[in-house]
């Protein structure tokens, strides 16, 4: 117990020790403490950092002991390169106060507790004009300035004087071109000379024309006739818009691809099947070099004069002559299947380049089975989604023409028949006459009223392609006779294609009752469409009797 006593007291000596050495150290080489009795050269050495320490503080504070009274009667001069720098502005300030601060002394600075606090208002700038600042050569005279020229980048207007209100601060901004960059001036109002400074500013971006949107616009090179008549199932006007190419049109050549579907089945008969291969070689030899096609015969079997599509060249004709000269008519037990060549004839993809036609010569016989005409219609449709447009090429007295008309429509084509046998070759000849030089495909229809009452509806839905040899014709209706504004859209090879047409009930002819057939025959597609996607047969019931006055067949049965 005894030995642990004396550690704790060694230890507090030790300690006590230390800290009164360290306080010796501290008083003998500090500059804030004095020490009471020092040798002479180290009192001496002592008392001159005391004298620098007292210099050092008196040279800090003595810029606050100093009275300050700076005059404003001539304000600093500034450069700034910001847009507001430029502009006349005027300050309304009232006259400058001086600023005085009492002196005081370093003494009382050192002894003070606290530094004392002093209120003074700050001072105020005069009125002066910033315009005296800006160099002389960026001043406009007004007897040099010129008139400004309306240019296609946009400006803001100048308000006429009349309606201005009387304010130097009304700032007007007007637009000029320069060789290397756009200028905005400047002007006030008040100001009878109007000076105009010039601050260039970053060209404004412009907007791009036609040219750059690879557009071409073809409004001038289609002629267009209007056709009305009075609805007879209620008030409005039925109308035709038929837009008819003009010969001295150049286009750049779209790729044709052709693909003749030839029905061989019993049904046919020798005499037609004969009269048909005739029609396709008739229409082979009239294709283009650059077109390509391919021919598929067909009954319960399938066969192709080429796997692949071929090019119309003169060295292909033999072999086209050679395989339509082999086609036999199918047995009696070889009905044929419709779905089957259709749906091998869909690409696989159609660039826009590019433009994929079926013409399908058949008397539509396998459309007798039970619910063959809804998957015709319904099923392949959504397999082809456009890709390849439907044509078909019929005799006038087959009995299931309805409904090759409404497959075709939903394909982008149409139906075409004949009177006779030898008829067959000269309507296949013009069909692939009309359709030898697309203009367009991928149509889009845009109709705008120039009156509010006017409300239009235009038809066909969906929209074939435009071709140079064939009249594009639109069906619509309208509440009233009013002009209206007729927007055509498509793809042109790499290029959109616009053409705008104003129409007029002016100088339009008078229809027949073709004109109301046919509108009643897109009303009827539009119920067939209703009826193969829900199935409900009273959207047959309403094309019924749409159709019916004109003595029209329904699509289904």
């Amino acid at each position: 117990m005894q030995k642990q006593k004396k550690i704790l007291v060694a230890s507090i000596a030790i300690s006590l020790s230390i800290h009164i050495g360290f306080l010796i150290f501290l008083q003998m080489h500090s500059l804030w403490f004095t020490p009471s009795q020092l040798s002479q050269p180290k009192a001496h050495a002592i008392a001159l950092e005391k004298t620098k320490r007292n210099q050092i503080l008196k040279e800090s504070f003595a810029l606050c002991s100093v009275s300050a009274t700076p005059s404003m009667h001539s304000p600093k001069t500034e450069s700034t390169s910001s847009l507001f720098a430029s502009l006349p502005i005027h300050l309304e300030t009232p006259p400058a106060q001086q600023l005085f601060i009492p002196p005081i002394s370093f003494e009382e600075l050192l002894s003070a507790n606290s530094f004392p606090v002093h209120s003074f208002p700050l001072p105020t700038l005069p009125s002066f004009d910033l315009l005296a600042d800006i160099p002389k050569d960026l001043v406009i005279p007004p007897s040099d300035q010129p008139t400004l020229a309306k240019s296609f980048h946009p400006q803001t207007e100048a308000v006429p004087v009349a309606s201005q209100e009387k304010t130097s601060d009304l700032i007007v901004l007007q637009k000029t071109s320069l060789p290397s960059s756009s200028v905005i001036k400047a002007v006030s109002v008040e100001d009878s000379a109007k000076i105009s400074l010039t601050i260039p500013i970053p060209a404004l971006p412009e907007v791009p024309t036609l040219a750059d949107l690879e557009t071409v616009n073809l409004s001038n090179f289609f002629d267009a006739e209007l056709t009305f008549s009075p609805r007879t199932d209620g008030p409005g006007y039925l109308f035709a818009l038929t837009l008819i190419p003009r010969a001295n049109l150049q286009i750049p050549t779209i790729r044709q691809h052709f693909i003749f579907l030839v029905d061989r089945s019993n049904s046919i008969q020798h005499d037609r099947l004969l009269a048909t291969k005739a029609a396709v070689l008739a229409a082979v030899e009239e294709l283009d070099e650059g077109d390509t096609f391919n021919i598929i015969a067909f009954d319960s079997k399938i066969e192709k004069l080429s796997p692949s599509l071929i090019r119309a060249k003169p060295e292909t004709l033999a072999k086209t002559s050679e395989f339509l000269s082999q086609i036999q008519l199918g047995s009696f037990f070889s009905p044929s299947d419709l779905y089957r060549p259709l749906f091998i004839s869909i690409p696989s993809y159609a660039q826009d380049d590019e433009i994929y036609t079926a013409i399908l010569l058949t008397d539509g016989e396998s459309l007798s089975k039970k619910g063959m005409q809804e998957t015709l219609v319904r099923d392949w449709t959504l397999q082809n989604q456009g890709r390849l447009s439907l044509y078909a090429l019929s005799m006038e007295t087959d009995t299931h023409l309805a409904t090759l008309d409404a497959t075709c429509h939903f394909n982008k084509g149409r139906l075409s028949y004949a009177n006779s046998h030898r008829g067959l070759k000269r309507k296949l000849l013009k069909l692939t006459k009309n359709i030898k030089h697309p203009i367009a495909k991928n149509i889009v229809l845009k109709v705008i009223a120039k009156s509010s009452n006017a409300k239009i509806e235009i038809y066909p839905t969906p929209t074939p392609p435009i071709y140079l040899d064939q009249p594009y014709v639109l069906l619509g209706s309208t509440s009233c006779p009013d002009d209206f504004i007729l927007f055509v859209q498509g793809k042109l090879k790499n290029q959109w294609l616009n053409i705008k047409k104003t129409i007029s009930f002016v100088n339009a002819k008078k229809g027949e009752t073709s004109l109301k057939s046919e509108w009643a025959l897109q009303k009827a597609y539009q119920k067939y469409e209703r009826y193969v996607l829900e199935g409900d047969q009273k959207y047959l019931a309403e094309a019924r009797s749409l159709l019916e006055p004109f003595n029209l067949q329904t699509a289904f049965r």
